[in-house]
């Protein structure tokens, strides 16, 4: 299933039924979609799907220098 979600910077998104408050959504390098992921304790992430965010999907957050970018192995 599906669910509508807005981010904190106020953006609309379709995503997995199993986001949860405080997940991430995430450009993945080579990725042609963004996706849901989920902080771990131990510096890990859990793939929770992919989704769509209305205003982020042409390469919006790449243009966007106060978006984060970090190292994910």
């Amino acid at each position: 299933g599906r669910r509508l979600f807005e981010t904190s910077r106020g953006f609309m998104g379709l995503g997995p039924a199993a986001a949860q408050v405080d997940d991430q959504v995430c450009l993945l390098l080579g990725g042609q979609v963004l996706y849901v992921l989920r902080d771990r304790e131990d510096n890990h992430y859990e793939f929770v799907g992919e989704c769509y965010v209305h205003g982020m999907m042409d390469g919006q957050a790449c243009e966007d220098e106060s978006y984060a970018i970090r190292d994910i192995v």
